[in-house]
């Protein structure tokens, strides 16, 4: 059978440290402890005067310490404030004068309990020294539960800001700095912060955005055969990978990480989409790192969401491609059915013209008289006619081109300035490019084809963008409002260079373009629907610098 004191054996001793100068005062201490049936044993270490305790401290860190006021070098409050500060383990004060006010100098100074030597206090030390320690654990752990909680604060509120910059569309590599600053800040013992997205190809890593020592490296991109272990380790398992300790882990033992930067814990995290691994967060401490679940929670948290922003980017870029493709494919389209069209209808007039000039030829050759010139003369007239009919073919194709005949219903005009300017605005998710939208809440649904309206926004806005290319200031508004003259009026404004002066009278026309690629149509034919609708399209200069430009809508 085990009794208490083989049972209490087995258990880890409390360290005690007296400081005691009085011998008999320090014995009798200590034979109480060592009586008092307690779960677990106490090992006491002894000290003399104030010296001999702030040697033994340098050393070893007590669990408990009983300090007498008056010492032969000091006073034992002298060891709380000069040595510890803040002490970092219970203390509790004894004296042999009963004095108040040392008493309270002896608490503010950080002592749990004060005790007055004698027969009674001796008898009752165990018990207070019981009481002292459960004390000073249920304030370790009210402490350790607010900083706990703390923590779990900032973490949320990082996550939150984070989310919401993502939903708000805020540009991809600006939202990485933003959040490898917000894991420095957040997880104070992280030294270095990375984050890498592995390109198309999956055998190359573009950093994104780091802290520490790769922070002037960000923008390049290396091959992912010459990354760190931790990360391959990641790519290879889409996994998360936590080594506590680089100098002892058998995965990484020799590992460049700690050998060259003496990094000893590391973290990485893959950043998973639907398609798979999309990039990886990775995080390094010169300290080791006793992770907690919120810390992992947090990081795990942060690693998903920058896998949504990757995800919307590439998305997004998709789309606007695809959009772009179909954008052309309709154009060149549009132009080869018109000028397959136009090559018909034109071809037998064209044909009687030739055919025409030809006969002329032949009789002005042959000489005959008196019909020469009559029959020349009527010939022309022909000639003409044709001619005539030609350019009337012409005239109508271009009308039809013009203004065209689609089916026109009642839309709201706000929801189609708002869709079509994001569709063009995709184009600028990478530019930095301030957009805000002024749309009027009362405007009635007009009666228009939804389908070209969304063109010409489309075709205003998407030349704001690129207006913007070579300026600092980056803005673009777009507005909507009902005129005195019963009409609507979209303006599309931004803070570029503005139209050239030599330009302004030429702007509207066909095939006259200020970009080295462009075609020269996109105002013409958004001037051509506008005329369409029975409305107006022109331009202004903005405030400040830049171009507007306006078009208007009847009510109907």
């Amino acid at each position: 059978m085990t009794t208490p004191k083989q049972k209490s054996s087995s258990l880890k001793p409390i360290h005690l440290l007296l400081v005691e100068d009085e011998e008999s005062h320090a014995v009798l201490i200590q034979r109480v402890l060592q009586k008092h049936p307690s779960r677990q044993p106490f090992h006491v270490t002894i000290a003399g005067s104030l010296q001999e305790a702030r040697e033994h401290l340098r050393t070893a860190v007590p669990d408990l310490a009983i300090i007498d006021i008056r010492l032969p070098d000091g006073s034992g409050i002298d060891l709380l404030t000069a040595e510890t500060g803040v002490p970092s383990f219970p203390i509790i004060v004894t004296t042999s004068y009963g004095d108040e006010k040392i008493a309270v100098k002896a608490m503010k100074a950080g002592a749990l309990d004060y005790v007055v030597k004698s027969e009674a206090a001796f008898n009752d030390l165990s018990h207070v020294v019981e009481r002292a320690l459960r004390q000073w654990h249920e304030m370790s752990e009210r402490k350790r539960a607010e900083k706990e909680l703390e923590n779990q604060a900032k973490q949320l509120m990082a996550l939150s800001h984070i989310s919401h910059q993502v939903l708000s569309g805020k540009e991809i590599n600006a939202l990485m700095r933003e959040a490898v600053s917000l894991i420095g800040r957040t997880l104070k013992i992280i030294k270095c912060a990375k984050i890498l997205e592995l390109l198309p190809d999956h055998k190359t890593l573009l950093l994104r955005a780091a802290t520490g020592r790769w922070s002037s490296l960000v923008g390049q991109t290396t091959a992912v055969s010459d990354q760190d272990p931790l990360i391959n380790h990641v790519l290879a398992s889409d996994e998360v990978v936590f080594v506590e300790d680089l100098r002892t882990d058998e995965r990484f033992r020799g590992s460049f990480l700690f050998e060259q930067y003496g990094h000893i814990s590391g973290i990485s995290f893959p950043l998973s989409g639907q398609d798979g691994c999309l990039g990886i967060l990775w995080a390094c401490s010169d300290q080791r790192w006793m992770l907690s679940n919120n810390d992992i929670s947090f990081l795990q948290s942060l690693a998903n969401t920058l896998a949504v922003a990757i995800e919307r980017k590439k998305a997004a870029a998709r789309m606007r491609k695809l959009q772009n493709d179909l954008l052309h494919a309709n154009q060149f389209s549009t132009l080869g059915e018109f000028g397959s069209t136009l090559a018909h209808e034109v071809n037998q007039p064209i044909t009687a013209v030739i055919n025409y000039v030809r006969a002329c030829q032949q009789i002005i050759m042959a000489g005959k008289e008196p019909t020469t010139l009559q029959t020349i003369h009527e010939l022309m007239d022909k000639t003409a006619g044709e001619a005539d009919r030609a350019a009337s073919i012409i005239h109508h194709l271009r009308e039809f081109a013009r203004t065209g005949e689609l089916c026109r219903t009642y839309e709201s005009l706000n929801t189609t300035v708002h869709d079509a300017s994001q569709l063009a605005l995709g184009e600028a998710a990478d530019g930095d490019i301030a957009v805000n939208f002024e749309l009027s809440p009362r405007l009635p649904p007009l009666y228009i084809n939804k389908i070209q309206i969304q063109q010409v926004i489309f075709n205003l806005v998407r030349n704001a963008i690129e207006a913007l290319t070579e300026t600092e200031r980056k803005r673009i508004t777009i507005k909507t409002a009902s005129t005195r003259k019963h009409t609507v009026e979209v303006q599309v404004q931004d803070t570029g260079p503005g139209i050239n002066p030599l330009s302004k009278d030429k702007i509207f026309k066909q095939r006259f373009s200020t970009k080295n690629k462009g075609m020269g149509l996109g105002l013409p034919i958004s001037h051509s629907i506008i005329k369409a609708h029975y409305g107006d399209l022109w331009f202004s200069e903005t405030p400040g610098g830049g171009a507007t430009f306006h078009f208007t809508l009847p009510i109907t």
